[in-house]
Order: C-alpha cells, then sequence, then structure tokens
C-alpha cells in the first residue's frame, strides 16, 4: 500500500509535485557548461608549449616527445568536439556550429542570439 501511495505521489494525505526548474535556471546552467568547456579548450591549447618544452629538457628522448604529443592531442581532440557539439541551452541547436565549421571565438549562440554571459546579465535571458 505505501509502494502505491509512493508511485502516486500522495504518502501522508499530501499530493508531492514534482519539482520542475525554471528557464532561467536551466538557461544559467547549460551556459556555465559552455563557459567551463571554452575554458577546458584554451586551458590544454595554453600547456601545448611548456609540456613540450619540459618533455625535451627532462627527457630529451623523441619518443617521449611522441607519447606527450599524443596525449596532448587526444585531450585536444576531446576538448574540441565538446566544445563545438555544446547545446545552446536556449533553443537546443549548436551553440559554436551554423553552417560546417565551428566559430570558437564567437560568445553568443549562432541560431539565438543567447549571449554566453546571459545567465550573469538579469535582463539578458
Amino acid at each position: 500500500m505505501r509502494q502505491l501511495l509512493r508511485q502516486r505521489g500522495q504518502l501522508g494525505g499530501v499530493r508531492l509535485e514534482p519539482q520542475m526548474p525554471t528557464e532561467r535556471y536551466r538557461v544559467g546552467i547549460g551556459l556555465r557548461s559552455i563557459r567551463r568547456r571554452r575554458k577546458m579548450l584554451w586551458i590544454v591549447i595554453a600547456i601545448y608549449f611548456p609540456q613540450v618544452w619540459l618533455t625535451i629538457e627532462c627527457s630529451g628522448s623523441n619518443t617521449a616527445l611522441a607519447i606527450v604529443f599524443t596525449v596532448w592531442f587526444i585531450m585536444l581532440w576531446n576538448c574540441v568536439m565538446l566544445v563545438a557539439f555544446a547545446r545552446c541551452p536556449s533553443c537546443d541547436n549548436y551553440f559554436h556550429i551554423k553552417s560546417f565549421f565551428p566559430t570558437y571565438h564567437k560568445r553568443h549562440c549562432l541560431h539565438c542570439g543567447l549571449s554566453l554571459y546571459a545567465d550573469l546579465d538579469s535582463e539578458s535571458i
């Protein structure tokens, strides 16, 4: 009986309604995710030269350099794919892709024009 009441959402005579996140909250979570992905991409790009220099200085081996480069390239590929195929939380299209090539330097959705920082500006949403 208790399980049946729990399935119907009525336990103790109180009707339990599922809490739906507001549109503003959903957009904010989506934009934070896109910003986090973009930041990770720029970090991976920025660590390339120090990483190669450190590998050459410490090992001097071409094999070690090839391994480090391969690991870096796999990380870069994953970050590029995560950023390129991030969906806009407002229109659900790709945030950075409108035609064939992604444009990472744009700070707004290429379809609906939602700003990357719209959740930080209360008037933008």
